[in-house]
Order: structure tokens, then sequence, then C-alpha cells
């Protein structure tokens, strides 16, 4: 490169290097963006490398980014990405899409053996034999002007990406699991894109089989508000009210307002910021005839033979995982395993509520593994 990266601050400078990079076959992405306290990521930066120069594109100076968007769905451009879950979700919320086709290097490189969760630095340890600066990794990205310390470090977020790709694509065509990265990301972006129906969210929060049916009721319709009020105002759930609060409230119940400041869980900025509000859900719920109880939720470990059963889909998960040289605990974690066995089990789960199915069903390891689980599944007991 000429210098060090482009900065792409108008519409005329980013149609033209969009059309650059649409030439491409691969380009390496990343972004920059900020969710302190908001529900959705907000965009600060957008880098990419194609090959030829490192564009920092700058979403707060141009208007309209629709050559962003084109060039993230170029059909014929695969966009390469490290540990690309939150970039989702950033891409989704500012241009309306999730780039596509995708590669993740951080699944490509534990598909290669390279370990779990590996972050973007360590890559280029691994692969290229280089060290690099972390330094600004807590900027506000939304804040101007940024420095050139700030640009230089996000521009190395792409420029080393693009030599990792191919280094992995190469390697994992050479075993043929190369479609298996996009299988991954593929179950990524459906999830993603998964919009859970507020009145399910409870399904989503932890220790849900210890409520009685009027608690259980109110947590629902807690966390059914606190979702909606979070998607509308944009507004971290947590601080709007933290889980351990809702549960606390739903299993206290408390009638007035002394009682909701009394428990001790519950933050006096939760209580008195939407005091009216939680009451009112409370008194509904203790109001409300029984046939609008969600059912009781069972916990898994209590399903008769759970051991036995997760056991056995454990077994089946690790004999395929040697078979294809892939670690088994990534093949199939715990959560996985448990995810399976609610699916076969329940009428109703939180896989359901999203719209989906679960990851030991789908993609390279439902090829794998799936007819065998489902014949398994014959044994399991509700």
């Amino acid at each position: 490169m000429s210098q060090p990266y482009l900065l792409i601050d108008s519409y005329e400078a980013l149609v033209k290097y969009c059309q650059q990079a649409a030439q491409q076959a691969v380009i390496a992405v990343d972004t920059e963006f900020v969710r302190t306290r908001t529900f959705y990521p907000h965009l600060g930066l957008v880098q990419i490398y194609d090959g030829v120069d490192v564009a920092l594109i700058d979403p707060i100076a141009i208007d309209d980014l629709s050559p962003l968007t084109q060039l993230m769905t170029n059909p014929d451009v695969i966009k390469v990405l490290h540990a690309c879950s939150e970039d989702l979700e950033t891409f989704e919320f500012a241009l309306g899409v999730m780039p596509e086709p995708l590669f993740d290097t951080q699944v490509a490189a534990q598909l290669a053996g390279l370990g779990n969760s590996v972050g973007y630095g360590r890559l280029v340890e691994l692969l290229q034999e280089i060290t690099l600066e972390k330094g600004e990794s807590r900027t506000d990205w939304i804040r101007r002007p940024l420095s050139p310390e700030q640009l230089i470090y996000a521009a190395e977020d792409v420029l080393y990406l693009l030599p990792c790709y191919f280094k992995l694509a190469a390697k994992l065509t050479e075993s043929q699991q190369v479609q298996w990265v996009y299988d991954e990301v593929k179950q990524l972006i459906c999830r993603k894109r998964a919009l859970i129906d507020p009145s399910h969210a409870y399904l989503l929060l932890k220790n849900t089989w210890k409520l009685n049916p009027v608690n259980l009721y109110t947590l629902q319709l807690l966390a059914q508000w606190r979702l909606t009020f979070a998607r509308d105002r944009d507004i971290t759930q947590n601080f709007i009210l933290r889980e351990q609060s809702m549960f606390e409230i739903a299993q206290r119940l408390p009638a007035h307002k002394s009682a909701l400041f009394a428990l001790e869980v519950v933050t006096p900025q939760e209580s008195r910021r939407h005091c009216d509000t939680i009451l009112g859900i409370v008194k509904t719920a203790r109001s409300a005839p029984d046939t609008l109880y969600p059912n009781p939720i069972q916990r898994i470990t209590d399903v008769p033979h759970y051991k036995k059963h997760t056991a056995a889909i454990k077994a089946i998960c690790a004999q395929a995982a040697e078979s294809v040289n892939v670690d088994s605990t990534y093949f199939a974690s715990k959560r996985q395993i448990n995810q399976i066995f609610s699916w076969f089990v329940f009428t109703f789960d939180d896989t359901r509520a999203l719209g989906m199915k679960p990851d030991l069903l789908v993609g390279w390891r439902g090829e794998l593994v799936g007819a065998k689980i489902t014949a398994l599944a014959q044994q399991f007991t509700r």
C-alpha cells in the first residue's frame, strides 16, 4: 500500500472504493461500534481490505451507505470477518442487511485445530508471527475526530485478516471442511435474525423452573415488558431491570412501593424509575385467571434418565468428532447437547421460540450425527 489506509468520508469516495472492492473475490471486513447502554450496536467505523487498499469508512460522515450495502450483499464477493457475531448485529441495525457470503476466521481456526475462540491478535501471531498492539480497543468510535493511532489500529484489524483467510481456507479445503465454516455462519445468521416474541422472552431466563404458576406468569409479563421497552427505546435490558431483579419481583410479588423498595436485589434506580409499571404488572398477574398462566417449566436435569441420554448424545458426537478430527467440545458443547435434549423432550422450548432447529440437527453437524441422534431420541421420556 502507498499509504496505511484510505479514509472514506464522502459518498463519492465510498462509491469509488466499493466499485473497486467488488472486483475482488474476497475482502476482509471489520466494524467498530459502541454498545454501552444501548440495545442495538451503533456503527462507528467500517474497515475493509480488498487486497489493494485498506479503507476506513466513516458512517457518521456519510448519509447514504447504499454502496456499502450492495457490497456486503454481493454474492460474488466473500466477506471475511473474525468472530463476526456482534458485527452481524451491527450491520443489521445500520444497513438492514448482514454480510453474505461470509467466512468467519475464528470458526475456521477452530476447525483447523488452532484452539477454541481464538482472538484476532492470537490468530495473527499463529499464522503470520506478527504481534499487534491492542491499545485502542476501548475507543469511543462514535466520537469525532478519531486519532491517527485509532485509525491505524482499526486498519490493522483487516490488513492481516486477509492473509489469515487464505491460509485457513487452503487448509480446510484440503480437509474438505471449508463448507462447514459457511454452515456455521449460516446458523449464526439465523440466530441473529430470529426475533423472539416478547411473550416468550422469559424462556431465555434462568431458574424459571423454581417459580409457581402465578410467579412464572409475573416473570413472563415482566420479561415481555422489558424486552419491548428495550427495543422501542434502544436501551440495554439490564439498564431497565436486571434479570435477578425480575426474578425476585416475580417471586415476592410486592403489592406496594415500600415492599418493592425493600427487595434487596432491586436497585433504587430500578425500583423508582419503573415503580408504577412494575407494580401494575404484579397486580395484573395476581388478578389474572389461571387460564393465562404459562405452562410450568420443568428443569431439564429432572427429566427421567437425563444423564443417561445426554451421555449417549455426547458419545455419538464424540465419535463423529474424532472421525473428522474436530475437537469434541467444539463439535457438541454442553449447551448444544442440552438444546437437543430439550428439543425432543419438551413440546415447546427456547429453540422453538426463536423459530430455529438445534445446532446438532443442521449443517455439517446434522449431516454427521442428525440421523443417529433422532433415532436415539425415541428412547427419551417426556
